[in-house]
């Protein structure tokens, strides 16, 4: 027998023009009464506060999302369940590192790998998946560039900051 105790989503950080992110659980809008409507495309109308507004929201990536509403345009970055747990990882810790390496975020298991040596690949191309705690991973690439070499192959396990793999600089 399934326990049918409803559950919270678990709450999504959103960050609108890089401040401070803030906790969002879609059961606790619906119970505030703010609702949002899809009309049609990237067209909108978000109920809220007694007020109704026309809203146009357009998917950059799958991060981060532009809004317009009233004649201003906001930057937003959604954050689900999975990117914070990344996070939390320490995915973030090689930023200040080269675009040219990829670095394992997490100690996991390659599932595959869907670049070869010699390929050009542009930003957001995925690149393998890796699979940690029972959760696949896509690691996308981060900046354009030709793979110069891949150093590890599907079934292979690897520790978090293991070298995946590296990139030639773009040549503009």
């Amino acid at each position: 027998m399934k326990d049918s105790t409803k559950q919270s989503p678990p709450p999504y950080l959103v960050s609108i023009d890089k401040n401070a992110a803030v906790p969002v659980v879609p059961i606790d809008c619906e119970s505030q009464n703010v609702k949002l409507h899809h009309v049609r495309g990237n067209q909108y109308v978000l109920h809220t506060g007694g007020r109704t507004r026309q809203v146009l929201i357009e998917p950059e990536d799958r991060k981060n999302i532009a809004i317009s509403c009233n004649n201003k345009r906001f930057l937003a970055t959604v954050l689900d369940h999975r990117d914070q747990l990344m996070a939390q990882w320490g995915l973030d810790e090689n930023k200040g590192q080269s675009d040219l390496t990829v670095f394992s975020p997490m100690p996991g298991l390659v599932l595959s790998v869907a670049v070869e040596v010699g390929q050009r690949v542009s930003v957001g191309a995925p690149l393998l998946v890796l699979e940690a705690m029972k959760m696949e991973n896509e690691i996308k690439a981060t900046s354009e560039g030709t793979v110069a070499s891949i150093s590890v192959k599907p079934g292979d396990a690897v520790q978090k900051g293991h070298v995946l793999i590296e990139f030639s600089p773009s040549q503009s």
